[in-house]
């Protein structure tokens, strides 16, 4: 009988955790946080946490639903001062804000959310440090190298105070991509690859492969821009095993076309050829534009390289109709510059000027001054074969002012990325002193009052101590005489529930007594008919036999037998509840991708401001297409755009 109800409430247990079990992996979703929402029981503190979810999940889909959600959140959160849930909600309007690239809106929101942080609330650092990051990436896009530095110098001295857990870790790692980024726009090399080898050796530690590859892309895009074509195809051999074990295979297509572009550098043409002919295969299929007007471009190089102008010639074409439906500025330069590659190579030098003359004239191309640069120097070139020297040092001229007021910009931007370092370490050292003279003077004060309560505790206690006898003397004598007269009564009560007890006491033993001997009678009744019973069979005399002892070992004992009943609570507990967006497969910088790509961006300006590579964008952008199930022929910007 045990066994089986000790089997029940087991088989029940086990049923009621596998519910529970059930209920925790299950994923809450936008409509659920809805339907709570409605609850007019629901807490202050889980109702802003739902607004603050509900307007993050909305940032990137619909804005003004998201306004709403987060201004819900940050007046409820005014209403009740927390400045934990206030920080977050001016965070997440600075993050819609750098969606929007509202770069000065960004900067308001995240300072918003600084006034109200507690650089000393160790729940606020991660707050603190996620408005810091904000900046920096405002800053950035700015142009505003030097605040942008200082930006994230301050969000990683946070991160470093926080306890080190893998999303931390994940901000740490992004940030020092960050600012490789930065000193690598400025040409600062070496502090570029520091950072860098800072993100590597963290995202090594939380075994993030993704990240892992990306430096790894970064070192091979660094050592290739030196003509360092050994160490580039190392860093490409690491980063691709890196995406192995993502299974990340449009990254391993990208390197690919690294190591096409690097036999093309090192004059193996064929061998750059017979990698980008399998690799525009899979292009075609997926059909965007402005990839394969990269790909077109590259192969017409290649044909060119082998003196094929024919080929070289059809697949510019090809890559001049995509870049037309791609409308990336971009690709305007480097297709005039093969074009004009093709021209000298045919020695067709009048037909070279005048298709990068076109380009240069056209006022819409004049502010991006790196691409001309290039294009000057180029049309240099042509004009000096062409024998016209004038033109030549015209183009030239042009050139070297281009290049010198770049080199102005670039001296200026280091000069105030120095100067911001300078002055960061600086109010580093100041705050450190202030915050070591702090903890004296604070030391010293506690000293003082802890003497202070002392003393007056001290006395404090003797007084008590003297009030206290002299009412403890008075309050004992009239004890004493209440004492004496209260004792007989005592005795007197207590010899009287002394006799109940063991009258009651009696009476127990009686009516147990005729209990067992009624039971016995029973028992002796049921051992003698028993023993009447004629039993042929032995089987059934065992029976009979164990029967007997049974009873009498039972009459014997004279006990009763008792039988144990448990009660099982279980308690379900909620789980915590999981923001769900849209589109949930993204990762965190899938979303920054699509959020650039919505705002216009190029990829070239997008691969600047995340601090990657233009074919680590390519690579972002495929993945998009994969996960939002964009059809063929339909663009991706668009797509995003009438989300």
């Amino acid at each position: 009988m045990k066994k089986n109800i000790w089997f029940i409430l087991f088989l029940l247990s086990s049923i009621l955790y596998a519910q529970n079990t059930d209920e925790q992996t299950q994923e809450i979703t936008i409509e659920d946080i809805k339907t709570q929402l409605k609850n007019p029981d629901l807490t202050i503190e889980k109702r802003i946490d739902n607004l603050l979810i509900l307007g993050y999940s909305y940032i990137d889909v619909a804005t003004d639903v998201a306004t709403k959600y987060l201004t819900s959140a940050l007046k409820l959160s005014k209403v009740k001062k927390d400045s934990f849930n206030i920080i977050r909600a001016y965070n997440r309007f600075s993050e819609q804000e750098r969606y929007l690239e509202n770069d000065i809106r960004t900067l308001q929101y995240a300072d918003s959310a600084l006034q109200y942080a507690n650089v000393n609330n160790n729940l606020h650092f991660a707050g603190i440090a996620y408005s810091y990051r904000n900046k920096g990436l405002a800053y950035n896009y700015l142009e505003r190298y030097d605040l942008s530095l200082e930006s994230f110098l301050n969000a990683n001295s946070f991160l470093l105070k926080e306890e080190q857990g893998v999303e931390i870790k994940t901000y740490l790692a992004e940030n020092f991509t960050d600012l490789a980024s930065i000193y690598s726009s400025i040409e600062n090399n070496e502090t570029a690859l520091e950072c860098i080898k800072k993100s590597l050796s963290i995202a090594k530690t939380i075994d993030a492969y993704w990240e892992i590859g990306d430096s790894y892309e970064f070192m091979f895009a660094h050592y290739f821009e030196q003509n360092q074509y050994g160490l580039s195809e190392k860093y490409i051999d690491s980063a691709q095993t890196m995406f192995s074990l993502v299974e990340n295979q449009e990254g391993i297509k990208v390197l690919d076309k690294y190591r096409a572009e690097i036999y093309l550098k090192q004059n193996k043409p064929n061998l750059a050829i017979k990698i980008y002919d399998a690799l525009l295969q899979l292009d075609k299929e997926n059909d965007i534009p402005y990839i394969l007007a990269d790909g077109y471009t590259f192969l017409s190089k290649a044909y060119t390289a082998k003196n094929n102008f024919n080929l070289a010639t059809k697949y510019l074409d090809s890559a001049r109709t995509q870049a037309a439906i791609s409308q990336n500025v971009s690709h305007l330069f480097s297709i005039a510059s093969q074009q004009a590659n093709i021209y000298k190579e045919k020695s067709q030098l009048v037909l070279g000027i005048s298709t990068l003359t076109r380009i240069l004239n056209r006022e819409d191309l004049k502010p991006f001054q790196e691409s001309q640069k290039d294009l000057f120097k180029e049309l240099y070139e042509l004009q000096k074969l062409n024998n016209d020297p004038k033109n030549a040092l015209l183009s030239l001229k042009k050139h070297h002012k281009i290049k010198d007021s770049l080199r102005a910009i670039l001296q200026k931007n280091k000069f105030n990325v120095i100067q911001s370092e300078f002055n960061y370490n600086e109010l580093s050292a100041k705050l450190e002193a202030r915050n070591a003279q702090l903890q004296v003077s604070k030391a010293e004060q506690e000293l003082a009052r802890d003497k202070a309560y002392f003393v007056f505790c001290g006395l404090g206690l003797i007084v008590i101590f003297f009030i206290f006898s002299f009412f403890r003397q008075r309050k004992l004598n009239n004890i004493k005489r209440e004492g004496l007269i209260a004792k007989q009564e005592v005795l007197s009560i207590k010899q009287e529930a002394l006799d109940n007890q063991v009258a009651f006491k009696n009476k127990q033993i009686t009516d147990f007594a005729i209990h067992i001997s009624e039971k016995n009678e029973l028992l002796e009744n049921i051992k003698g008919r028993l023993k009447g019973v004629k039993v042929i069979n032995d089987t059934h005399k065992a029976v009979v036999q164990d029967t007997i002892y049974f009873i009498n070992n039972d009459i014997d004992q004279n006990k009763e037998k008792i039988q144990l009943y448990q009660q099982v609570n279980e308690t379900n507990d909620s789980f915590r509840a999981k923001i769900d967006q849209l589109y949930s497969n993204l990762n965190e910088k899938e979303k920054k991708v699509a959020t650039m790509l919505r705002l216009g961006q190029p990829s070239k300006q997008i691969a600047l401001q995340l601090g990657i590579s233009a074919a680590s964008v390519d690579n972002y952008r495929y993945n998009l297409r994969k996960k939002m199930e964009i059809p063929k022929g339909h663009s991706l910007k668009d797509f995003i755009k009438k989300i």
